[in-house]
């Protein structure tokens, strides 16, 4: 039942009516524990008018034992509203077919397809698409082209239907779902999506160790850019309460005296108001037709709402309540399968008694899904957090321990069975931890902990792959626990590996390095080859990024010695991609495509057909560098040949971008505009934003050839926005370089050069040596062109000037062999003769 909620439901109805002519918007509600958050949802979605739109709604998970279980499951909640949309009273409607959309807008979401329906049909199903996902090199490449494809997604869906999302307990909420609904909200406003999320302030507040949770600083983003509001629930008045006691009391005559009352020991909180309700008729204060009879001063008055909860709790028979006590240790939400495991009750006679317990309010039926040993297993709820923290803390410390270990040992055989596509990977890792934990089986943890790391970061969720990396960490140092030889250094090894890479991404350089060095000394302790070849070819690639080519090299070598010793193709394969992007992060094009090409045989000897095609793409990349247009073009083809036959649209994105580069090279710029338009057109499918940025700066570069300033400048600053998102400091220099081209032809000569002094700044950051010198050369344009406005000493000072950036320009693109090299030559033989002219 809902009352005093008039000005809520009027906000709903609002973005409600927004987002069905085309705005849509997050909208957060606020409110403690208690006041009704869900309740206000869920009955204002039976208002709706009936297929009106489509409603999904996922719950973050809540805190077990103090561990924060719904932090550690990246994306969940967002493959939840997945699961849900698949679900078949939604299919049933034939609004859309979700694994379609999914194969075709959001590959890198296949591992959210639920198991439904006929298992076996739907288990092949599934398998396919995710078999078609894992197929290409990359569905994403980065945590940005994950969340792309979500909401390339639900803008499918959207068109079909428009779309109501509910995020409930977004205070328990993983760090990745949380970026998510912040990236949804740019682009929502333009889509018939609505994002209702509700949270508790207070413990979003104190989260993350009193710092706050992340979805405060999101919320802020979301109403800075004008995408999203708040409904802050205030507690019930006296109105509020009388239509209360009228709506369980149909002959409820009013009682001033009782409301004031009741007003007063509950301070209006919805939650203690309806569960001490119940108290007062069960003990006989309140009749039928809720008149009050007795002594108020005779009524003993919980101090809180939990301690409503809690002696509502103490109602229970026995058995149900020894039932749900020990429901608790599974979460929140727990299901039939797991608590038969732990009462040894048959499912028909445990399926009894749970909806006997499901009439006292306490529980709710959530339905069936296939979760546990290919069965279907009915989930259950609590009806609200509060009765399961009651609950759960009413068990002695002896009960606990060993419904853990129950559970453990329930949750390991699963964890063993599910596969890594599966969607419940994330959720049964982070129950099995927390069993794992409070159980003492510290190495099993680890390496539970180091397997969802793994899959987290495949979903780029970096924030819950580096919680689990310092779990694995936690686990193997765990004082007093005995692994198995070697066990403990590989763990801990293979771990920071992983975190290296991630802070790589993350352009955490020199962390990363520490942490490669970390792993190599654990990994030299015990003599793992493996390890340590992994480990100097990473150190490699960190110290080509640092500048420091010869320690770089140095490593590649000795990497690359250890993987022809391992002999496993695969391995040499990804030792000579290794030491060939040294040498091109050196500007050895010559040695790099050596490498390449050693790289390529292998791939095609062992038919791994994804990493020929990217091998190919490398090639054509070292080829262009050098100046052979055509031999670059022959191997984007033969890539692009290769990605169309894995159906891989990133793959066959780049290799288009590729070669549209290289017909503008050669001065073929309408087949470079058709190449760059069907290049977008994948990149968009797969949600590499990235790359989409490169191709609108090239893009913008061929319209600055054609005189058209004002549609070059546009494409310039998309490539400059998306490369500011993405945080490519050699994008944003190079979309900046170009931009000053255009300044400087259209004479605006400041906004030019500070353009190409961003330029220059961001390059040196990124240790780029092209980029820097394409700067350094446009400065020395930029100059010339100057000089040509002016007369006298002024244009004798700038053409040297010109001279002098030309001059260092060309050292630098000297050194690393690269083409451009020949243009810039004739640009200071220009600027020289202009000179000689002079004198």
């Amino acid at each position: 039942m809902l009352v005093g909620r008039a000005l809520e439901l009027g906000t709903l109805n609002s973005s409600f009516d927004s987002m069905l002519s085309g705005v849509g918007s997050v909208l957060f509600i606020a409110g403690e524990a208690g006041l009704g958050k869900t309740t206000l949802v869920y009955e204002w979605w039976k208002t709706v008018t009936p297929d009106a739109a489509t409603f999904a709604a996922a719950a973050c998970s809540i805190p077990i034992g103090n561990v924060d279980v719904g932090m550690l499951e990246a994306l969940q909640p967002w493959a939840d509203i997945v699961a849900t949309l698949q679900s078949s009273d939604i299919q049933a409607k034939k609004k859309f077919d979700l694994k379609k959309l999914i194969h075709d807008a959001a590959p890198a979401w296949a591992w959210a397809i639920p198991v439904v329906g006929e298992i076996a049909h739907a288990a092949v199903e599934t398998a396919q698409a995710i078999k078609e996902q894992r197929g290409g090199t990359a569905t994403a490449m980065n945590q940005q082209q994950v969340f792309q494809q979500y909401v390339n997604l639900l803008t499918k869906v959207a068109e079909e239907t428009p779309l109501v999302i509910l995020l409930d307990d977004m205070h328990w909420a993983d760090t990745s779902s949380t970026n998510l609904l912040f990236y949804l909200s740019r682009q929502i406003s333009g889509k018939k999506i609505l994002v209702l999320a509700t949270y508790r302030p207070d413990e979003a507040a104190i989260a993350y160790n009193g710092k706050g949770h992340p979805m405060l600083k999101v919320k802020n983003e979301i109403f800075r850019y004008e995408t999203g509001k708040e409904i802050s629930l205030a507690y019930l008045g006296e109105h509020a309460i009388r239509e209360l006691l009228t709506t369980i009391f149909a002959d409820y005559v009013v009682d001033e005296i009782f409301e004031r009352w009741l007003l007063k020991i509950s301070d209006g909180n919805s939650l203690f108001i309806t569960q001490f309700i119940k108290t007062l008729r069960e003990d006989g204060w309140l009749n039928d037709y809720g008149t009050f009879s007795g002594n108020y001063t005779d009524i003993t008055i919980p101090a809180t709402a939990l301690a409503v909860v809690e002696e509502r709790t103490q109602r229970l028979d026995p058995e149900t309540r020894e039932l749900l006590r020990y429901a608790t240790a599974e979460g929140e939400e727990f299901t039939s399968y797991v608590l038969g495991q732990l009462t040894n009750k048959k499912p028909l006679e445990l399926l009894q008694e749970l909806r006997k317990a499901e009439s006292t309010g306490m529980i709710k039926s959530k339905g069936s899904a296939r979760i546990f040993s290919n069965q279907t297993t009915m989930i259950f709820g609590y009806s609200h957090s509060l009765f399961h923290k009651v609950l759960y803390d009413s068990l002695f410390e002896q009960e606990k321990e060993i419904l853990h270990k129950q559970c453990f040992q329930v949750l390991k055989t699963e964890w063993e069975a599910v596969k890594d596509t599966s969607s419940s990977v994330s959720t049964i890792a982070s129950k099995l931890l927390l069993h794992a934990e409070k159980s003492n089986e510290q190495e099993y943890g680890a390496h539970v902990a180091l397997r969802t790391a793994r899959e987290m970061w495949k979903k780029f969720s970096s924030t819950e792959a580096l919680e689990m990396i310092e779990t694995v960490q936690r686990f193997a140092n765990f004082p007093g626990v005995t692994f198995e030889k070697n066990t403990r250094e590989e763990l801990i090894g293979t771990a920071l590996l992983l975190k290296a890479k991630i802070l790589f991404m993350h352009s955490r350089l020199s962390e990363a390095m520490g942490t490669v060095t970390d792993a190599l000394v654990n990994f030299e302790r015990i003599d793992n080859q493996w390890g340590i070849m992994r480990g100097l070819l990473d150190r490699a690639n960190l110290h080509g990024y640092l500048g420091k080519l010869d320690a770089s090299e140095a490593d590649a070598q000795l990497g690359l010695a250890l993987a022809e010793k391992i002999g496993k193709p695969e391995e040499l394969a990804n030792g000579y991609e290794e030491v060939a992007k040294v040498y091109n992060l050196s500007g050895k094009y010559e040695e790099s495509l050596l490498f390449f090409s050693r790289s390529l045989e292998l791939y095609k000897s062992i038919g791994d057909i994804k990493g020929t095609a990217v091998t190919l793409n490398n090639i054509g990349n070292e080829h262009s560098s050098l100046g052979a247009v055509e031999e670059a073009l022959q191997c984007y083809e033969q890539s692009l040949t290769l990605s169309e036959s894995l159906n891989d649209h990133y793959l066959k994105g780049w290799s288009l971008s590729a070669m549209a580069k290289e017909y503008h090279h050669l001065h073929k710029d309408d087949i470079a505009l058709e190449y760059f338009q069907r290049s977008t057109q994948m990149m968009e499918i797969s949600g590499n934003v990235f790359l989409i940025g490169n191709n609108a700066n090239t893009i913008g570069a061929i319209y600055h050839q054609r005189g058209m300033h004002e549609k070059a400048l546009e494409y310039f600053s998309q490539a400059i926005e998306i490369a500011k998102t993405t945080g490519s400091q050699t994008s944003h220099a190079a979309a900046l370089n170009n931009a000053s081209h255009v300044y400087r032809d259209r004479k605006e000569f400041e906004q030019a050069r500070q353009c190409i002094t961003e330029a220059c700044s961001l390059a040196r950051e990124a240790k780029s040596k092209y980029i820097e010198a394409y700067a350094i050369a446009q400065m020395g344009l930029l100059a010339e062109a100057e000089a040509d406005s002016t007369e006298g000493e002024n244009h004798i000072a700038k053409l040297n000037e010109a001279a002098t950036y030309l001059e260092e320009s060309l050292v630098i693109l000297r050194s690393i062999k690269h083409r451009q090299a020949k243009d810039f030559e004739k640009n200071l033989h220009n600027v020289k003769e202009k000179l000689q002219n002079r004198k």
